[in-house]
Parts: structure tokens; sequence; C-alpha cells
């Protein structure tokens, strides 16, 4: 068959040159933009061009003349948001880009760079973002339907959502975008059709829209694709928001202030991204760090609503604590010139003052409220700036000191509250006593005045009470004669912290600059490190040293070998080294040398930690973290003055590289820290877990430090050690048929009131188990003793002396009693009824598992300070109130239930001698007989028999029957309260 075909004439196909792929550029100045299909001549060809899916020199070609820079010789802007040039985006992202987009990214030379910018300027409009915002939902909604399947068609929709991605982050990538976006509205619409695209941009933008969708269709590509483990920088609510209002940051500053459009859109843009988290904060960043020029910030705060006005400064005077404010401590808010701007936050909240006669009210309104419990030196900055005009002052103090003496606020109001309401008059009192003291002489003459005082000291609580006495004294101080001073004579008055409320109303803090905001907190200075070199030994005596022995020299007698020797003999002998594991490669390229060491001071352990990149360092800081604190708080000043960065660390650290025991390793380093500086810590804390933004898991871990850490400074710590585990054995189990850890974990029973999905939350529990079991054990047998028979029919074992003296544990110092009130106790107690008052029975803190945490945190402090603690009183009154608060909580919750009896049963244990139970009987008479009736009442609900019911009912037993103890032993006192109940 092969001769039959004879070919008759053998031709070659010429091939267009302009079909290759190749980028020939033309001249822009001539207005003619050649392509395959012939040159470009207006928008309509452009388009057909692009619906033809083009060859790459089309596509380039028409990149060009879309360009908006040869907009004056095309005669065609993309960015005037008509229908053609919405057509031409929406091809231009729908059918070219996906075979383009991928090809200009990963080929890294300078034409390709070139063309890239040419498309993301081409997309930069209202345009660009709302189609590419529609092309991301429809590729997401193509995902989901395929069903996740691993086939090319599902790669490929992959592959095509990733490169949607990555077009979008590029659009949105400036920090300028938003105000490019806007001059560019400005330039090609009119005043009607540029505010209906801006507002679009806003859905878009400040809605919260595009991050939805990215936020979306990053957890289909992570899904998708082990590699990607980094979210996108546009799913990242944070970052998103910090990028959010760095646009508008830059907007507000570099727009004309005698252009009201400007600062009307940027107010329409600000308003709707109220609902993303740190937006506030980013927009004003300039005001944060300071600036020279207040006028952009002062007419962009007056165009807002008045509601958002009171959003604005309750968030800048937040964010400056945190930015300026740093650690509080009690000594350095209380000194007279202090080393932080408080001068430089008067001037910026003065300016605003007076351009805005609403600022001064809301700052009034924050000082009794949300800024009651801030850092004292923000407080004294907003008290200086508040100052300076009289008629507001005279109303701020007058408005402070009926609140102040108010009876219903002395009873309901939280004790944290009060003292920094008695802060506040104690400064506002000193500011007027100086620029109108006639004033405050018939003030310290008013009813008013001498009705707060009288209401003060005949509260019931001491702490509470002893706040009147500070405002009486430094009144009397001002306006009374040196023989005629009021003077209680108690010994409150005359310590540390009595000082340091009198000294307040000698406190004046100038107007400063706002330039002083640019200045960063000075940090004390650190010790020199101390690099010791080891000495090297050499064999041979040192020579021109200077010295000759005088004394006899011994001249040893060797035998002499004739033999000749080698010359291996001379050479020295040297030990087999050590097996090294990372030598075991064949490879010796890839074997590390460089190996991290462990961190020896305290600024090598924060960087470590840091470097959640270095698997190695990262590790060893976390393991040497706890060891290395403890060994440093006693040497110098450097875990005080690194510990809120150590703790701001620890707090929020992740486990990224699923480490073994991380949770126990990151809580021995939190404890640690703790217990090297426990009051300024614990408060720290304590402030941290109600207001920080942190998780569930780690506010259970912030509270089994304040627990654990507590019990460590009473002396518990090596009975703690076992639930933290804290020397955790590294050796191999023995083989068995248990199955790996993580997976024991999720098969095995575990116990519900042990809250397993909280890690730390266990140690709590554990040590709560412990306490419980050493409070009822003792009960439970004397009970068994009582109906075992009549004494004289049982028989006495007797020990010997040594034995008792061995049993008998001795006595150790509580270095608690001195801290818990100021800085575990009252800060929690008095943050908590804070939260609840603000958010009632809507907090988050109620419905979750941190409410049992929390409420035996503080029984374990409370156990852990002792009988003879000073403060226990009011303690013992304010946990009794806690407790019968959230009584309705434990109604359908049997954690809840557990763990108030707990801190019932506890009370009632650290108040049992008799001196502490009368006095019990006496002040909380009325609060322990309600609680007795309660407990009776869960004895008769419980009704379950499983082991949490159990438990239940065996505090319950226990409470029962340690609250009759106290009512026949007091009996006497009860009376009334009986009375009264009956």
């Amino acid at each position: 068959m092969d001769e039959l075909l004879v070919p008759l004439k053998t031709t070659k196909a010429q091939s267009d040159p302009r079909s290759n792929a190749e980028y020939y550029p033309s001249d822009p100045k001539q207005g003619s933009f050649k392509s395959g299909h012939g040159e470009i001549t207006s928008a309509e060809h452009a388009l057909e061009i692009l619906r033809c899916r083009p060859q790459k020199e089309s596509f380039y070609s028409v990149l060009k003349y879309l360009h908006p820079n040869n907009s004056g010789s095309t005669g065609f802007d993309i960015h005037s948001q008509t229908l053609q040039a919405s057509q031409i985006i929406h091809t231009l992202i729908n059918d070219v880009l996906p075979d383009y987009w991928d090809v200009l990214w990963r080929e890294h030379t300078e034409v390709n760079r070139r063309r890239r910018d040419t498309i993301i300027l081409i997309l930069s409009n209202v345009s660009g973002l709302s189609i590419l915002n529609s092309r991301l939902k429809a590729l997401i909604t193509e995902k989901e339907a395929s069903g996740g399947n691993q086939s090319v068609r599902d790669s490929a929709q992959a592959e095509t959502l990733k490169n949607t991605m990555s077009l979008l982050e590029s659009i949105l990538e400036p920090q300028d975008v938003v105000r490019t976006i806007w001059s560019r509205l400005c330039r090609s619409s009119d005043s009607a059709r540029r505010w209906l695209l801006w507002k679009e941009l806003v859905t878009l933008l400040g809605n919260g829209r595009i991050l939805s969708t990215a936020s979306e269709a990053d957890a289909i590509l992570r899904k998708s694709s082990d590699s990607i483990k980094e979210r996108s920088k546009l799913s990242d609510g944070s970052r998103y928001c910090l990028w959010l209002g760095s646009n508008l940051n830059r907007m507000l500053v570099l727009s004309s202030t005698d252009k009201n459009d400007d600062r009307k859109a940027c107010v329409q843009m600000f308003e709707r991204a109220l609902t993303l988290d740190q937006t506030v904060e980013a927009t004003l960043e300039g005001m944060l760090h300071g600036t020279d020029d207040l006028s952009p910030y002062i007419s962009f705060v007056r165009s807002l609503k008045c509601s958002i006005k009171k959003t604005v400064v309750y968030s800048l005077l937040r964010n400056l604590a945190t930015i300026h404010m740093g650690l509080s401590s009690d000594g350095a808010a209380f000194e007279r010139k202090p080393r932080y701007p408080i001068g430089g936050i008067a001037a910026l909240f003065r300016g605003f003052a007076e351009a805005d006669e609403d600022i001064p009210k809301l700052l009034i309104d924050w000082l009794s409220s949300d800024g009651i419990v801030q850092d004292l030196r923000v407080r004294r900055a907003v008290i200086a700036a508040l100052a300076e005009d009289l008629d507001t002052l005279k109303s701020t103090v007058t408005e402070s000191l009926r609140t102040f003496g108010d009876k219903l606020y002395i009873k309901h109001a939280p004790v944290l509250h009060q003292e920094g309401m008695a802060e506040n008059l104690l400064l506002l009192i000193g500011y007027a006593h100086r620029k109108i003291p006639l004033y405050v002489a018939e003030m310290a003459r008013s009813s008013s005045y001498l009705n707060s005082i009288s209401n003060r000291l005949a509260a019931a609580s001491h702490r509470v009470s002893v706040l009147g006495m500070y405002l009486g004294t430094a009144m009397s101080r001002l306006v009374d004669p040196l023989e005629k001073r009021m003077n209680f004579g108690s010994e409150e008055m005359t310590s540390p912290q009595g000082q340091r409320y009198l000294s307040l109303t000698d406190i004046q803090d100038p107007l400063g600059s706002t330039y002083d905001l640019r200045r960063k907190v000075v940090k004390s200075e650190m010790n020199i490190r101390a690099i010791k070199t080891s000495a090297i030994r050499d064999n041979k005596p040192k020579e021109g040293n200077g010295k000759v022995s005088t004394g006899s020299k011994i001249i040893s007698i060797e035998e002499v070998d004739d033999e000749p020797k080698s010359e291996d003999e001379d050479l020295p002998l040297y030990a087999k080294p050590d097996s090294d594991a990372s030598d075991s490669d064949e490879d010796p390229t890839v074997i590390e040398r460089n190996k991290p060491t462990a961190p020896v001071y305290i600024d090598d352990l924060i960087s470590g930690l840091r470097d959640t990149e270095n698997y190695d360092r990262h590790l060893l800081a976390l393991t040497n973290a706890s060891s290395l604190i403890r060994r440093k708080a006693a040497f110098g000043t450097e875990v005080s003055d690194n510990a809120e960065d150590i703790t701001n660390i620890l707090t929020g650290l992740g486990d990224k590289w699923n480490i073994e025991d991380f949770q126990e390793l990151r809580l021995q380093g939190m404890i640690a820290v703790l217990v090297a500086q426990p009051l300024e810590m614990g408060q720290w804390f304590s402030r941290t877990y109600f207001n920080g933004d942190y998780s569930i898991q780690q506010r259970a871990t912030i509270l089994t430090t304040l627990g654990l850490g507590a019990r460590e400074l009473a002396g518990y710590g090596k009975e703690d050690m076992a639930l933290t585990k804290s020397n955790p054995q590294r050796t191999a189990p023995f083989p068995s048929k248990q199955l790996p850890p993580k997976l024991h974990a999720l098969y095995a029973p575990n116990d519900k009131s042990a809250l397993p999905d909280i890690p730390g939350a266990n140690a709590v529990h554990n040590a709560s188990q412990t306490l419980q079991k050493s409070i009822l054990q003792p009960m439970a047998l004397q009970a068994a003793d009582a109906l075992s028979g009549p004494n004289a029919l049982k028989v006495r074992t007797f020990s010997s002396r040594m034995e008792v003296e061995k049993r008998r544990t001795k006595p150790i110092a509580n270095a608690l009693a001195k801290v818990v009130a100021d800085g575990f106790f009252f800060p929690l107690t008095g943050r908590w009824g804070m939260h609840v008052q603000g958010h009632g029975r809507n907090s988050p803190l109620l419905d979750t598992p941190l409410l049992p945490l929390f409420l035996k945190t503080l029984a374990l402090i409370l156990h852990a300070s002792g009988p003879s603690t000073l403060p226990l009183p009011l303690m013992t009154s304010e946990f009794l109130s806690l407790i019968l608060s959230l009584r309705s909580h434990s109604t359908d919750s049997l954690p809840v239930t557990e763990a108030l009896l707990f801190a019932f049963l506890t009370v009632l244990e650290v108040n049992g001698a008799s001196d502490h139970g009368r006095r019990l009987a006496a002040e909380n008479g009325k609060a322990l007989l309600e609680m007795g009736e309660w407990v009776e009442g869960v004895l008769g609900r419980v009704l379950g028999e499983g082991e949490e019911e159990g438990r239940v009912k065996g505090l319950a037993a226990g409470c029962v029957g340690r609250v009759r103890e106290v009512v026949e032993r007091e009996e006497r006192v009860l009376v009334g309260e009986l009375v009264g109940l009956m």
C-alpha cells in the first residue's frame, strides 16, 4: 500500500511572526497599539480582543492600551466607572487573567513586573474589587460543590482560587489604595455617582465583605493543601483591620482640611469599619505615637456622631495606656514627676476638649465608668486636661463627691471601683484647691461632703470605710489649720498605701506637647553582663612571673630505657568522643553545627520564645524558661524589668511545633514570673483575664497560674508539683496495649468536671479535689467514730513521741499572706463585679467552663492565704457575696454547683476556728444561713447516682455539717438572723 501513495508536492507553511508569544512594545506617543488582531483603535476593539482569548502579544498590547497613563492619547480611562469599563474589567478577571496571572507571578523578570503593575493599576477601582469579590464567591461555591474530590478538575479549581486570592492581595497591598480610589472617583465622576460608588466600596471594605470572602477562600485553600500553613493577609481579621486603619489614617492626614467631601468619605468608611476590631487604633495611629498637627484628627472627630465619639475616646485612652504606660505599678503611678508622657496625653485631650464640647462630657463619664480601673497615670492625664477649665473642674468634683458618698454606691459597687473613685476625687480636689481654694473651703463645710464622710465611716466593710478616712484627712490638711486637722489615729493612715492616697492632692501634671508621645518609655538600665573567661590550664610552668621559689627542690629519679622510642609514643592519648546523633547522617552537608544553646539571660529567653521559626532555639527557651526566671528573680532586675514582656509572650504563645508537654512548660514559666513578682504580676494577670483579647484556653491558663502560683507562695509548691507535671518523666513507659497519649485522651473516659477541653484547668481541679478530700475526710472519720459506740468501750493506741514528731508538719513561712489581698483576691473579685455589672447576664464568662474554674481558683487562693491573714474578714465577706450572686447559675449545671459548694466549704474551713467562727457569724450571719438553706435544697434536688452527683452530695453534706457546727456554737449571735429567715 505504501508504494501507491506517492507525494506530488512538498510545501512548508509560512508562519506569521506576530503569532509567536513575543512582546512587541509600541510607541505610546503615536496613539496606536498593534496586536495580532490589528491596531487597537477603541475600547470596543480592546474588549473584542479580550473576549477572543488573545495570545500574549495581543493581551500585552491591550494592557498598554488600558494603562491609565495612556488615557490622554487613547481617549479612554479605565477608571471612569462606565459600563464599557466594567465590561472590560469583568472580561479581564473572569476570562483572561486565569490564564496569564500565574505565569506573570512566577516568572520574576523586569518585564513581567511591569505587566503585573499594569494589571494591578487597571483593577484598582471599585469595579475591579467588586468583580473580584464576586469571582471569589463563585469559585468558592464551585469548589464546595465538587465535594473536595482529589481530581484534576478539583486541583485546577484550587489553583484558580489561589491565583484570584493572590491578585486581590496584590491590589489591596498598598497602604494608600483607599485614598487612591477616592481620588480617582473625585476626578472621573459627578457628585451623585461618586457617592454611590463610594458607598459600594464602604460596603466591600468597611463592612467586611472582602474579609469574609477571603477568609472562606483561605480556609478552603489550607484545607485542600497541606503546604499552605500561614493565613492570608486578607483572611486574618487583625491584620486586615490594621491595613484598613492605616489606609484611613493616611487618607485622613493627606486630605485637605478645607475639603468637606474628603473628611465625609473618611467618616463614612470609619463608622462602618467600627464593627471590626483594632480599626480605631490603626486609624488614629498618628495621635497614639505623637503628631505635630492635630487639626485633621480634630476635624475628623468633630464630624463623628456622639455615640461613635465615645467609642473613639474610650479606645484612645485604652490604647494610650497600653502603648505608653506599660506595666502598672503603684510606685510609678504615684510619682509626682513621672517618666511617662502624662503631659503629652493631657495636651492631646485638651486640644480635643477645646474644639468639641462633647469631649469633656465623655471624659467625665469615662472617669466614673470604664476609666475607674485603668492605669492611674492615664486618669492623671485626663484630670489634668479637664482642670484647665474651671467650670468643668467644679462640675467634675461635685459629681464625683456625690457618687462617692451615695449609700447604694457604697454598698453595692465593687471595692476596686470605689478605690479608683477615691483616687480621682483626691486628684480633683488637689487641682481645685490650687486654682479655686475658696470653692474647696466651702465644699469642706457643705452638707454633701459631711454626709459623704459619714456614710463612708458607717460602712460595714473596713476597706470601704478607710477610703472615707483618706478623704477626710486629705481635705482637713488642705483647709484646716495645723492644730485643728482631722486625725483618726489608725494604722492605715501611716501605712505606705495611706501615704500614697494622701499624696494625691499634691500631684500636679502640667500640660505638655503631643510631641512627648513620640518618646518611648525608658526602662531602667540592665545590669552589666559579666562575661567570665575560663583560664587555660597548661602543664608547663609560667615563665617571666618574677617569682623565685625559695623552698627545697625535689628531684625525681626516673629509670632510663636504652631502647629507642617510636614517634607514636610521644603523641598524647585522647578519650573516645561521645556519639552525636547529628553525625549519624551520611551526608555531611546537612549536619547542623551551629546548634543553639540554652539562654542565660532574660533577653535571650525573650528572643528565643519569639523565634517560633527556629524549632531548636524555641524549644530550648521554653524548656529553660521556668528555671532561668527563678534563678534570675533574686539576682539583679532582669526579671522585674521584663516581667510584662515575658508574660505577654507566654500567655499568647501557640504550639506551632506540637511540642511535648507544651502546656505544662508554658504554665511553669508563667508561674515562675508570678512567684518572682507576686504583687505586680498578680494584678497584671487579673487585669488581663478580664480585659485581654484571649481565648478560653488562654484565660484558663491565667486562672491556673494565679491558683497554683498562690499555693506555691503559701508553701504548697511540692504538693502541686505532680499536678502540673513540672518534672515529667522522659523515659518510655512499659509496653502495654494502651493507645498513644493523644489517642488515649480522645477515647479514654474522662472526668467531666475536670474540664478536659481546657489545658491547664485539670491542675486546678486536682488541687481542689485534694483540698476537698483533706477537709471532708476528718469529718467522715469523726462521724464514723461517733456511730461506732461509746468512747468507754474503745481501745486507744498510743504512739511514741518520735513517731508523733515525725508525722508533724513543720510550719512554713506564708509569703502569700502579705500580697493576697491587693495582688490576687480583690483584683479578681473587684473586676468580676465590674465585668458582670457591665455585661449583665449576657457576660461571656458566665456561660463557659471558666466559671467553675474561676470559683475554684478563688477558693484555692483563700485557703492558701491561711486563717492568720489580716484581711481575711474582708475577703470572706466579698467571697460570700460573690457565691450568693451565682446561685441562680447552678440550677442546670452540676460543675457550677460543685464549684459553689467547694468555695463555700473552703470559706467555712478557713474560718473554722472559734474566734473566726464567731466573727463569721457576727459579720456574715445572714449570708451564712442563706447558703445553709440553699445547700440543703441542693441535697434534695440532686437525685442522680453518678460519680459527679456523688461528689456534689458529699460536698453538700460537708457544708451542712459545718454550718450546723457554727450555728450551734454561735447560736446566741445568730438569733436575730434566724428570726429574720423564719
